[in-house]
C-alpha cells in the first residue's frame, strides 16, 4: 500500500464509489470517523478493521486510480470507497 493516511484528509463512502452514501472521514490518522466524531473503522497497514473492543477484519485497501482506493473482501465485495477530500 503506497497511500499515506497520517498524511492528508480523504472522504470515505460506504460501497463502491463517491455516488454511495458519504459515511466518514480520515483526518491525518488511520482512523475513519463519522461527522460526529464517532470512531467506525481502523486502519493497519493495508488492511482496515471495524472499530471497537470486538473489532472485526472488513478488508483489504486496494489503490484505484488518482489517489483513490477500495476496502475489498475476500468475495471481492466493495465495503469502501476512499478519496482524497
Amino acid at each position: 500500500m503506497a497511500i499515506d493516511f497520517t498524511k492528508g484528509r480523504y472522504s470515505v463512502y460506504s460501497g463502491r464509489g463517491p455516488m454511495a452514501p458519504l459515511i466518514g472521514r480520515i483526518d491525518e490518522d488511520e482512523f475513519v470517523r463519522s461527522d460526529t466524531g464517532e470512531l467506525l473503522y481502523r486502519i493497519d497497514g493495508d488492511e482496515v478493521y471495524t472499530a471497537g473492543t470486538n473489532a472485526k477484519y472488513l478488508g483489504r485497501i486496494s489503490e484505484t486510480e488518482e489517489g483513490r482506493a477500495m476496502v475489498v473482501d475476500h468475495n471481492y465485495f466493495a465495503h469502501l470507497t476512499i478519496v482524497p477530500a
